[in-house]
């Protein structure tokens, strides 16, 4: 199975269920987390903090391929160099933003110093740097810059310009501030919350309980669903494994979704669309893949 028929086949079903998951939200967000969700809830707490480390495992998996390239030596010792800034900066930016979940107000609150979190992360994000090292380490993909670049410019559209600038435009108040601040009310996903500076005021709030939608927790984890989906372009021998890995990665997104709504962090419509908007920009870099024949997997591609 190639890598356009695995996406086309599973990826766009994988995505219309997100869609279908946006949908009902529009109808039982409250209601849905008034059913399942405290503050106090222990496994949704746990498994919150955790996710965004695996979430960013596939990041780090992106550094290790590209630490693997430069380690062939067949670039000029510039774009060597470059791939050895660009992999250090994947590890890095991967422990800044999975460690500093540990302690902060989605994970474990003040249990431990915001800097214990980052030493947390240290350790599973480089076994996942080590990963990627290993799983792209004999490729002979002529362009495999390119497919490394083509992952994590998806995770990075997702990420930056999907989650964070759609917080910033929504304002939407979490569940948990909804119900510990009887003067801020629920709002749809589709309703701005205009007056999120005056309810911070009133409340003394921190931003932070009004980045509901949508959710960049649930948006962490699905990188794993992009390197899930390109992975067999620079392995061929990885292709047999893709399917199963894609699935269980669908999975975990799922947990940690489940997660965020019984944690009252997040509503069915923020967690489905964080994984939607992961899925648009993989399925619009899929077809973009596809078509340019120079990306495609060689023939046989030497892996140990």
């Amino acid at each position: 199975m190639d890598n356009g028929t695995m996406e086309k086949r599973y990826g766009l079903p994988t995505a219309i269920s997100m869609v279908i998951g946006i949908v009902i939200g529009s109808f039982v967000d409250l209601s849905l987390s008034q059913a399942i969700a405290s503050r106090g809830n222990m496994f949704g707490v746990t498994v919150s903090t955790l996710g965004p480390t695996i979430g960013f495992s596939g990041l780090c998996i992106v550094g290790g391929g590209l630490l693997a390239i430069a380690l062939q030596k067949k670039y000029p010792l510039w774009a060597n160099i470059l791939f050895y800034v660009v992999a250090a900066g994947c590890y890095g930016v991967s422990v800044y933003y999975a460690g500093k979940e540990f302690f902060n107000s989605h994970g474990f609150t003040n249990a431990a110093p915001i800097w214990v979190g980052y030493l947390i992360a240290l350790v599973p994000l480089g076994a996942a740097v080590f990963l990627g090292y290993k799983m792209f380490k004999n490729t002979d993909h002529p362009y495999a810059w390119i497919i490394l670049a083509i992952m994590g410019g998806v995770a990075f559209l997702a990420l930056v310009p999907g989650v964070t600038i759609l917080k910033e435009i929504m304002h939407r108040p979490r569940f948990r501030a909804v119900v510990d601040y009887p003067g801020i009310e629920f709002h749809a996903w589709w309703e701005p919350c205009k007056d999120y500076k005056d309810l911070m005021a009133a409340y003394n709030l921190l931003s932070e309980e009004f980045k509901s939608y949508p959710s960049g927790h649930t948006t962490e984890a699905s990188i794993l669903l992009i390197v899930m989906t390109f992975m067999p372009l620079l392995n061929k021998k990885l292709e047999k494994y893709q399917l199963y890995c894609f699935f269980g990665a669908y999975a975990f997104v799922w947990l940690i979704a489940f997660a965020r709504i019984l944690a009252a962090a997040h509503f069915l419509s923020d967690v489905s669309t964080g994984m939607a908007l992961t899925l648009f920009f993989t399925l619009i870099a899929n077809e973009v893949t596809i078509r340019v024949k120079k990306l495609q997997p060689v023939e046989e591609t030497a892996q140990e």
